[in-house]
């Protein structure tokens, strides 16, 4: 072979080299590659080269996505919407700001749940011996001795003209003070300390009267029901029968 014929050849295979390279690169991309990428992702570099855009490839396990909560997509849903307004609150409710409110002891006479200020009250007892009076209404039980101080314990139920109960063991004495002397009354069970906010003690009823409206100072409502708030300075007077 001559020096122009080989020439002729190198020519032709330079001319040939091109075709052969798209060949092969169209090949990869059309599935003839004998591994297939995972997965591609654009890398964020691309572009600020001179050799045009980059694939890198990143196993699909190596990817984490986010566990899915559907609760979790629901209550934000209703968040957005405004509809979390008729969910029940559990958190306690606040005192407003500025009410007064009052203690009230409260305490069950007969059937009946009657309530007295705890300002009003020195200590409870159990009841104990007492030594009878003569000559005194029937609703004052008697005298005891607490400490050395003589004290009248007055029979509630009697005062109020209630119907008798059975003995219980749960009777007390509530010791009171009144004016610069101590008295002591008679209940059939001591129930728990209410604590009632000041405006919304109500006047007496208007169907009590006479000496019944006497010994009412108020009804008092609370979460645990409603009670009737004894005026204990008008039940302690003995010329009111």
């Amino acid at each position: 072979m001559n020096l122009a014929d080989i020439r002729k050849k190198a020519q032709k295979e330079r001319d040939g080299a091109p075709h052969a390279a798209s060949a092969r690169q169209v090949g990869v991309w059309s599935g003839e590659h004998p591994k297939e990428p995972a997965e591609s992702t654009i890398d964020p570099l691309a572009g600020l080269g001179n050799s045009g855009p980059r694939l890198s490839i990143q196993p699909a396990a190596e990817q984490i996505l986010p566990a899915f909560d559907p609760l979790a997509v629901l209550l934000a849903g209703r968040e957005l919407a405004g509809c979390n307004g008729d969910l029940p609150d559990s958190s306690p409710t606040p005192e407003p700001v500025g009410e007064e409110f009052k203690e009230f002891l409260c305490f069950r006479v007969s059937s009946e749940k009657y309530a007295i200020n705890i300002m009003d009250i020195k200590e409870i007892i159990k009841p104990r011996e007492l030594t009878e009076v003569p000559r005194v209404p029937e609703f004052v039980s008697g005298v005891i001795s607490l400490r050395g101080i003589i004290i009248w314990v007055f029979n509630l139920r009697k005062r109020l003209e209630l119907l008798p109960v059975g003995m219980s063991g749960k009777e007390r004495i509530v010791v009171v003070k009144k004016g610069e002397e101590f008295c002591g009354v008679l209940v059939d069970e001591v129930i728990q300390v209410a604590r009632i906010a000041a405006s919304t003690i109500e006047q007496p009823p208007s169907v009590l009267d006479g000496i019944d409206r006497d010994f009412v100072d108020g009804i008092g409502r609370f979460p645990g029901g409603m009670l009737i708030l004894l005026n204990l300075e008008n039940i302690l007077d003995l010329a009111l029968r």
